[in-house]
């Protein structure tokens, strides 16, 4: 396992223990939702192009101290990427896509500063695949499961808080040696990359 997923999967694991050690800390409940403009990479014979989908799902938010939250989420996310022939003949141009469950946690840090709080986030998540465009290809030559980091800021104003990440799979979308096919090209080396801006509201 490359240093980067022991990364991730340490700072995941890192994380729960952090959502379950405290005993007194305040929490709140919230919903999310925004915007994904992510791609995928090293598609041959394509131009890759930035797409632009979304998420939504619900946020655990967890005030370990006064400047130390920790934030489970649990997100629905689209991700595609536009796809252009590099030889011109538009064989395969158009959206291609996955969609995923995915599990970040947001370790979060920032000044409380009364009427808003600021902070920066490490997010490690894990995903699993729960749909796909028809180009894409078999489920039996897709890695559903898959893992990454997130880093990005964001603010707490009332009860919003308003987020920016940008998102990196260390996982592979092909399974394998078997691949995934984009019309005949594999794209057994992809992995998803993108933004998310998003705005939660938390009871």
């Amino acid at each position: 396992m490359k240093k980067t997923a022991r990364f991730a999967v340490a700072a995941f694991v890192l994380a729960l223990m952090l959502v379950a050690a405290p005993k007194k800390a305040a929490a709140q409940f919230g919903v999310k939702a925004g915007l994904y403009t992510s791609q995928f990479s090293d598609i041959k014979d394509f131009k890759l192009k930035n797409n632009v989908g979304f998420q939504a799902g619900v946020l655990y938010k967890l005030h370990v101290t006064p400047s130390i939250v920790v934030q489970p989420e649990l997100l629905y996310v689209a991700k595609e990427t536009k796809l252009e022939s590099k030889d011109g003949d538009g064989v395969g141009n158009g959206r291609y896509g996955m969609q995923f469950m995915q599990v970040p946690v947001s370790l979060q840090y920032g000044p409380n500063l009364v009427v808003a709080r600021p902070f920066f986030q490490v997010v490690p998540y894990i995903n699993y695949a729960l749909g796909k465009s028809d180009a894409v290809g078999s489920w039996d030559d897709i890695n559903r499961f898959g893992y990454g980091i997130g880093l990005g800021a964001g603010v707490d104003v009332w009860r919003f808080q308003f987020n920016a990440r940008y998102n990196w799979d260390f996982s592979k979308v092909g399974d394998g040696e078997k691949g995934v096919k984009v019309n005949g090209s594999e794209w057994k080396a992809s992995k998803a990359r993108g933004i998310e801006f998003s705005v939660a509201f938390t009871f």
